[in-house]
């Protein structure tokens, strides 16, 4: 009767760390390049089996408790619609490539590709990220008429600036996310990148976020339905576990 109130509360917190990721979706539904989070839970004979095969993880903040727990989530790399926007510096991909910026951590990877100019004239993502060439240095771009080709070259006034550089990875969803639409890969991911082979650069175009959000809305809906749930389970069982103490327990 105790497990069913652990297995009743870890079903409650795997139903709060969904309705976050579904809530961040919904947040940046009109966000460019932004790609849905997707919450993945497993059972307690699972999550319990990968834990004993690094017990070294086996502790009181993790140990699995019975019903379900949310591991991780991962990101859908599904296309999203494509918008013309009418600005020079806007770009959108076709094809699974992301675009490589350089940050003060180093390289990260991005699909949202409203740029803009920064103080020293380079391509540069709306936080000041810098646009990466094909030869690692940033574009400069100040003060011209841009033009932007199918496979990334930029030109300036007519004169070559540089190409942009584009990159694919064989399984983009182990791609960690960072926030601001970048994401990271660890060594292992980066090691299966590859220059891109089927990208191309629609220029005065935003990709807009994958989000669907009457989905999203219906998947939190069933969330606060299970919630509302394993409370009543919950309370059920605390009812009857004080009837026991009461009743069962009572001196005759």
């Amino acid at each position: 009767m105790i497990q069913g109130l652990y297995t009743a509360a870890n079903g409650m917190m795997a139903v709060e760390k969904r309705q976050e990721a579904l809530a961040n979706n919904i947040a940046n539904a009109s966000s460019p390049g932004y790609k849905r989070m997707e919450p993945i839970q497993l059972g307690f004979y699972q999550v319990f089996e990968d834990t004993m095969r690094k017990p070294y993880h086996f502790n009181a903040d993790t140990a699995p408790a019975g019903g379900v727990k949310v591991v991780e989530t991962f990101p859908h790399m599904d296309p999203g619609v494509l918008r013309n926007s009418n600005r020079p510096l806007d770009m959108a991909l076709r094809g699974p490539g992301f675009f490589v910026v350089d940050t003060a951590q180093g390289e990260r990877f991005t699909r949202a590709g409203s740029f803009t100019v920064d103080i020293e004239g380079d391509l540069a993502t709306q936080d000041g990220h810098k646009v990466q060439s094909l030869e690692g240095a940033p574009i400069n771009v100040r003060d011209g008429k841009v033009l932007i080709a199918d496979d990334g070259s930029v030109t300036v006034n007519s004169e070559p600036a540089g190409q942009i550089r584009l990159v694919e990875f064989e399984n983009p969803t182990r791609l960690m996310r960072e926030g601001d639409s970048l994401f990271k890969a660890n060594e292992e991911v980066q090691a299966m990148m590859t220059e891109a082979a089927g990208t191309t650069v629609a220029q005065q175009f935003l990709e807009m976020s994958n989000t669907y959000v009457p989905l999203e809305m219906s998947k939190m809906m069933m969330g606060l339905r299970a919630y509302e749930a394993n409370q009543r389970i919950i309370t059920t069982l605390d009812g009857t576990i004080g009837r026991l103490i009461d009743q069962v327990g009572m001196p005759r």
